[in-house]
């Protein structure tokens, strides 16, 4: 299993399932409500649930809080090797027959083998012996590190409780109905996409894979509370792909063409000097040429690209075409490339 030889083969035995499942539900609905940023959709759920669950539970996510960034996605790593989807319970108990290293080395999506695992349940404080490694680069991420190989049967029993709240908890089923018909359109629209299973997860990615295999089953998991995240589980054998649908599906690499359009038509300083003195007026082209020194044919090439791409706008007046830019474009741009580079999966 892990969660990140291109082979694109695919045979009509390969199985692909479209499936709701109450377990990542509850996941998703965990992960949103400890970490709300970017998840203002699903205020009135976090701010019911804050009011449904245990005391003991709000101070463990409190605690939790204070020593990592972590806000449980990690735990549809266990969905893979505990494929119970719709029962928390069944979920939960088979999760609870994994040993101590295998849960470590499933929340950590396989990053780190066994023997190493062994050796921190072992002796936590070792870490500090250890080569390098993103999962503890610094020395917060390593202190959350020993906490976690320290304390990873209370952690257990804690995040088990808490899922059990949670799937049970009147917040979730009320929602359902609703969240219902949300999931069921997103699966339809998937569905109908005429693609092949492999190309279809890439798709719902919104990325290309750099690691795949042939694959026997494909399943995909549209979530109401994992917007915006996707995230994709594998082995050899099987390809989950849980993605957000409270907002449309796009393909990121499409927008990310979209995006490197306008980004080229800015790449330019005399361009980017002529949307500076276009912010405050509009101006005509011999003018600006005589502002930035260059010739009124390099001002109106640059123009025509500035007006292309949406930047600026023209308008005639008599015989003289003025120029503005255009404020609420270029400020509805400069937010879809900081919502593009920073949603992670």
């Amino acid at each position: 299993m892990a969660t990140e030889k291109e082979e694109n083969q695919y045979t009509p035995s390969v199985v692909v399932e479209h499936i709701y499942s109450p377990v990542v539900e509850a996941i998703s609905l965990l992960s949103s409500f400890v970490n709300p940023t970017r998840h203002e959709f699903a205020k009135a759920s976090h701010q019911e649930l804050s009011l449904e669950i245990s005391k003991d539970s709000k101070n463990f996510i409190e605690e939790w809080k204070k020593v990592t960034e972590w806000d449980f996605m990690e735990l549809l790593n266990f969905i893979l090797p505990c494929p119970y989807f719709n029962d928390m319970k069944q979920f939960l108990h088979k999760v609870s027959t994994l040993s101590n290293g295998e849960y470590i080395y499933h929340l950590l999506s396989e990053f780190i083998p066994m023997e190493q695992i062994n050796q921190l349940l072992d002796n936590p404080s070792s870490i500090n012996d250890l080569d390098a490694n993103i999962l503890w680069e610094t020395t917060k991420k390593r202190n959350f590190m020993i906490s976690l190989f320290s304390n990873i049967e209370r952690i257990r029993t804690k995040t088990s409780m808490l899922l059990l709240e949670i799937a049970e908890s009147n917040t979730l089923r009320k929602a359902e109905p609703e969240h219902m018909q949300i999931i069921e359109e997103s699966m339809i629209e998937v569905k109908t996409l005429k693609m092949q299973p492999l190309n279809l997860a890439q798709y719902v990615m919104g990325k290309t894979f750099r690691r795949t295999s042939l694959y026997k089953m494909y399943i995909f998991i549209p979530s109401y509370y994992f917007t915006p995240h996707r995230m994709r589980i594998f082995n050899s054998d099987i390809c989950i792909v849980v993605y957000g649908c409270a907002t449309p599906l796009s393909d990121s690499r499409e927008t990310g063409k979209e995006l490197e359009i306008k980004l080229k038509a800015l790449s330019d300083q005399n361009r980017l000097l002529i949307l500076n003195l276009l912010s405050g007026k509009k101006e005509y082209g011999a003018k600006l040429a005589e502002y930035l020194g260059i010739t009124t044919a390099t001002v109106s090439h640059h123009l025509e690209i500035l007006k292309k791409t949406g930047f600026v706008t023209e308008e005639k007046v008599g015989n003289i075409k003025y120029f503005s830019c255009n404020k609420t474009f270029t400020e509805d741009f400069f937010h879809s490339l900081q919502h593009f580079i920073y949603v992670k999966d």
